[in-house]
């Protein structure tokens, strides 16, 4: 193989990416780029370790033909499908880290990790929840609050007049009004709890 379109035809056959647009997708490129440097109007890429994440593949091998496809080694490269990070954040924002989720999100949703106990048996301490900031909390819901730099989970309500009211399991706890529209992040899209405790 003497070309990078050459190599990345190849890889996507061997890899069982049939489609441009997957692949673009799980390299979070555009498919434009693809379908360039497959065309052979492009040499080289800067998108080209990113490509190879999503393939699993070598980038040396994928950028310059050297070495394996695969890589070498007893073990074979993981794939990274990076539609399906999630940015982390935490009561001081954006923390620059990210997580796979199991299913591809909306860029826009956030991962939470949950570091005390809510009162919310559906979001235990340990639990990863994922939010979605852009949507408004209905009755029932549960929503991720951010009170006085404290994150936490609660039930969301709704009285008639409109206004948001928060709840915990234990029914002997009255509700607590919505003091600020800032102190909701927004509903909990998905739940992962790592470990039940026995």
């Amino acid at each position: 193989m003497k070309t990078l379109g050459e190599r990345l035809a190849q890889a996507m056959t061997e890899t069982g990416f049939q489609s441009q647009t997957k692949l673009a997708k799980a390299a979070g490129i555009e498919q434009s780029v693809i379908s360039k440097i497959l065309a052979g109007g492009s040499k080289t890429s800067r998108h080209s370790g990113k490509l190879a994440a999503a393939l699993g593949i070598s980038a040396d091998w994928l950028i310059n033909g050297a070495g394996s496809m695969f890589g070498g080694g007893d073990s074979s490269l993981q794939k990274v499908d990076v539609s399906k990070l999630v940015k982390v954040y935490d009561e001081n924002g954006d923390t620059g880290e990210v997580v796979t989720w199991f299913a591809e999100v909306p860029d826009h949703y956030r991962a939470y990790f949950i570091k005390r106990n809510t009162g919310i048996a559906q979001a235990p301490t340990g639990a990863v929840v994922i939010v979605n900031p852009q949507q408004k909390p209905a009755t029932n819901d549960l929503v991720l609050t951010s009170i006085s730099g404290v994150i936490s989970v609660f039930r969301y309500h709704i009285s008639g007049d409109g206004a948001g009211f928060l709840s915990v399991d234990d029914p002997r706890i009255p509700l607590a009004s919505v003091r600020s529209p800032e102190d909701v992040v927004g509903p909990i899209m998905q739940v992962f709890i790592p470990e039940l405790n026995k």
